[in-house]
């Protein structure tokens, strides 16, 4: 798994995800990231998941305590660009009623903006 991060001109955090999401070191970095943001001020992230080819139950898992360590600080956390595959367990697992998922970035960045100036 691959993780690339750009901040985006509104204060959003964009974490691009690349590869499988299946646990070990690779997935600690995300929550790692995470982490590492939260404590240095950032609390609106967007998760771009389109070049996320498969995920297992520790990858769900590391998606879930990120999406807590936001939440705790105040913040939020959006999923945008869901593959069929993932988007099929997330469903089974009944995360698609924790997560809030988003066709395009755009539209996750703007629902984060309406939730934050509210």
């Amino acid at each position: 798994m691959k993780l690339r991060q750009k901040e985006l001109d509104n204060g959003v955090v964009l974490l691009e995800i690349e590869g499988n999401i299946i646990g070990g070191p690779d997935a600690m970095s995300l929550n790692e990231e995470v982490h590492r943001l939260v404590n240095s001020g950032k609390k609106l992230f967007v998760l771009d998941m389109k070049s996320v080819e498969h995920i297992n139950s520790s990858g769900l898992g590391m998606l879930i305590a990120s999406l807590n360590v936001v939440r705790q600080a105040g913040g939020d956390l959006k999923i945008a660009n869901v593959g069929s595959r993932v988007l099929e367990l997330l469903k089974i697992t009944k995360l698609d009623q924790i997560f809030e998922l988003h066709k395009s970035i755009e539209e996750a960045v703007k629902n984060l903006n309406r939730v934050s100036q509210a």
